[in-house]
C-alpha cells in the first residue's frame, strides 16, 4: 500500500538542507568516478614506474589491481549497517577520508605491495560512496522527485570520469602518475567543507529519534536477511556481479586498450587525445542514459530497463573486444565504445530501485550489501579474465567472455519481484520482520 503524507514523515528536506545532502552525495560519487578513471589513465605509467614492463604484463597486472580495488570496495559493505545505526552523512565523511588517504598514498607507493595496499584503502573508501549517497538522496526528496534525483545523482560518477578523461592526459604532459594521484586529495578536502554543513536526512533522523536503542547494526542485518527481504537481496547481489565485472573488466579497461591499439594506429588522433576521446564517448553516453533512466523506468519498469542496459553491455564487450580490438581498428573501436557507454547506465537502475526495497532501519545496509558483496565475486572474475588473457594471449577475447556473466545475470534478474507502484518507506515505525 502506498504511503501517505499524513501518517508518515515529511517526504523530504527543503532548501539548503536537501541541497547540501544532494551535493555532498553527488560530489562523493563524482570523486569515485574521478579516482577510478585516473587510475585507468595512469595505469601504464604507474606500473612501468613500479617495475612492470611489456603490454601483456601491464594488462595482466592492471586487471589484478582492479581486482584488489574491487576487494576493498567489497569490504565497505560494513558501512551500510553502520550508517543505519549512526547516520548516512557520518559514514559518508569516513568514506571520503579513506578515499583521500588511499588516493594520496597511491602516489607515494614505490613497490607493488605498497600500491596494492593503497588501492585497497581507496576502494574501501570509495565503495561506500555509492550506497551512502544514493540512500541519502532517496530519503531527502519527495516521491515525485526521488526517481529523477536518483538518475541525476548517479550521473555524477560519469562526470567524474569525463573530468579525469579530459584533465589527466593533459597533466601527464607536465607531471607523472604520483602527482596526479596526490591531486585527488584536493576535491576530497573541498567535499569535507560541504560535509560539515550537511545534516542527516530527516527520514532517518525521525526514526532514530523514536527508536534510539533499537536502530543498530544487528537490526539492519536481521531485516535485510529476514524472510521478507532475503530472496530479493540474494538475487540482486547475483545480478550485480556481471554489472561490476563489465565495468571493471571492460569499460574501465578501454583507456589501456586504446593505448595498446595506438601502437599500431597509423593515422588520426595520437595518444593521449585518442584516449581522451574514448573515455569521453563512454562516460558522456552513460551520463545521458543515467538522466534518461528514471523516465525509462516509469515507462517500461525497473527490470526491463536494467535488462536493456545489460544487453548493450553484452554487445559492447563482444563487438568492441571480441572482434574490433584484435584487429587494431581504432577508428572503429572508438565510436562503438558508445555501446559500453549505454550499457554502463545499468548501475543507475540500482540507485533508484534498491532504496525503495528496504525500510529506513535497513536501507543503507541493504543497498550496501547489494552493491559491495558482489564485488568479491567480481574481483574473482576479473582475476579470471586476467588469467584467460594470459592463456589465450589475447586480452580482447578474454574481456569478451565477460558477456557470458551478463547473459546469466539477465536470466536471474527475471526472478526478482518488481512492484511498479512501490514508494520509499517513510514510516517512523520499525518494519515487522520474520526469521
Amino acid at each position: 500500500m502506498k504511503s501517505t503524507m499524513t501518517d508518515n514523515v515529511s517526504a523530504g528536506d527543503n532548501g539548503k538542507a536537501s541541497s547540501h545532502i544532494f551535493w555532498a552525495s553527488y560530489f562523493g560519487w563524482l570523486l569515485d568516478g574521478y579516482d577510478t578513471t585516473i587510475y585507468a589513465f595512469v595505469l601504464v605509467g604507474a606500473l612501468t614506474a613500479l617495475g612492470i614492463s611489456g603490454i601483456t604484463n601491464i594488462s595482466h597486472f592492471g586487471l589484478m589491481f582492479f581486482a584488489i580495488f574491487l576487494t576493498g570496495w567489497g569490504t565497505s559493505f560494513i558501512f551500510g549497517p553502520l550508517a543505519d545505526k549512526i547516520g548516512r552523512m557520518n559514514m559518508l565523511g569516513l568514506s571520503i577520508l579513506l578515499y583521500a588517504i588511499g588516493t594520496f598514498f597511491s602516489g607515494l607507493s614505490f613497490n607493488l605491495v605498497e600500491f596494492a595496499i593503497a588501492r585497497f584503502i581507496a576502494g574501501l573508501g570509495l565503495g561506500g560512496e555509492w550506497f551512502l549517497g544514493g540512500t541519502s538522496v532517496s530519503e531527502t526528496f519527495p516521491e515525485g522527485k526521488r526517481q529523477i534525483m536518483a538518475g541525476r545523482f548517479h550521473s555524477g560518477w560519469y562526470l567524474g570520469f569525463i573530468v579525469a578523461a579530459v584533465t589527466t592526459p593533459i597533466l601527464l604532459l607536465f607531471t607523472n602518475f604520483r602527482v596526479i594521484f596526490m591531486i585527488g586529495i584536493i576535491p576530497a578536502a573541498l567535499l569535507g567543507y560541504i560535509r560539515i554543513k550537511t545534516k542527516e536526512p530527516e527520514v532517518w533522523k525521525m526514526k532514530k529519534d523514536k527508536h534510539p536503542d533499537k536502530m543498530n547494526m544487528m537490526l539492519s542485518l536481521k531485516t535485510i536477511f529476514s524472510k521478507q527481504y532475503r530472496r530479493t537481496t540474494i538475487i540482486l547481489v547475483l545480478v550485480m556481479i556481471p554489472v561490476v565485472t563489465g565495468l571493471y573488466g571492460g569499460t574501465l579497461f578501454a583507456p589501456t586498450a586504446i593505448i595498446n591499439m595506438s601502437h599500431n594506429f597509423k593515422g588520426g588522433l595520437a595518444f593521449p587525445w585518442n584516449v581522451v576521446l574514448g573515455g569521453t564517448i563512454i562516460s558522456f553516453t552513460t551520463l545521458v542514459f543515467c538522466i534518461l533512466m528514471p523516465y525509462m523506468v516509469r515507462s517500461i519498469g525497473r527490470k526491463a530497463t536494467l535488462t536493456f542496459f545489460m544487453i548493450f553491455m553484452i554487445l559492447g564487450l563482444v563487438i568492441d573486444y571480441g572482434f574490433i580490438y584484435s584487429t587494431n581498428n581504432l577508428s572503429l573501436f572508438l565510436p562503438l565504445l558508445a555501446l559500453l557507454g549505454i550499457g554502463g547506465a545499468d548501475f543507475s537502475v540500482f540507485s533508484l530501485w534498491v532504496p525503495e526495497i528496504y525500510p529506513t532501519e535497513a536501507r543503507a545496509g541493504g543497498f550496501g550489501i547489494i552493491t559491495t558483496v558482489a564485488r568479491y565475486v567480481g574481483a574473482g572474475l576479473v582475476f579470471l579474465i586476467a588469467y584467460l588473457a594470459a592463456v589465450l594471449n589475447n586480452l580482447g577475447y578474454a574481456l569478451a567472455f565477460a558477456s557470458i556473466a551478463f547473459v546469466i545475470g539477465i536470466i536471474v534478474l527475471q526472478f526478482v519481484h518488481e512492484d511498479r507502484n512501490k514508494e520509499l518507506d517513510r514510516s517512523v515505525d520499525l518494519a515487522p520482520t520474520s526469521e
